[in-house]
């Protein structure tokens, strides 16, 4: 043994040596990059879609259910519809109109949220 493979400390596991710096750097193949990960397309949304989507989570849930009624939802094409939030997922939301009508919308079509007579903030 030479001072380079030489136990630093002792740890019970396997053994670790060090190679000298000019070993290092010298590797007898030529390292390939490869990418193995998959890479999602996400959506790119403006800042007022990402907001919404927020508070449409936040109202998704049980107890902002029952809360936050009425709801109405001011669409881009100037409908608005009162109801609830039933479900989020990615790009839709799922709203309940009345007592057994739901509703799917894109989330970007939301332009506003309101709550007795006041925009949610």
């Amino acid at each position: 043994m030479n001072a380079f493979n030489d136990p630093l400390i002792f740890i019970k596991g396997p053994p670790v040596f060090h190679l000298p710096p000019k070993e290092r750097f010298e590797a007898p193949y030529e390292l390939l990059d490869e990418s193995t990960s998959i890479y999602e397309i996400q959506k790119s949304y403006s800042t007022k879609t990402l907001a919404i989507i927020d508070k449409l989570n936040f109202l998704a849930k049980p107890f902002q259910r029952k809360v936050y009624r009425p709801l109405i939802f001011h669409l881009k094409d100037g409908v608005s519809v009162q109801g609830e939030v039933e479900k989020v997922e990615e790009d839709t939301v799922i709203l309940l109109v009345g007592t057994e009508e739901l509703l799917t919308y894109p989330v970007d079509e939301i332009e506003r949220i309101v709550w007795r007579g006041s925009i949610l903030n």
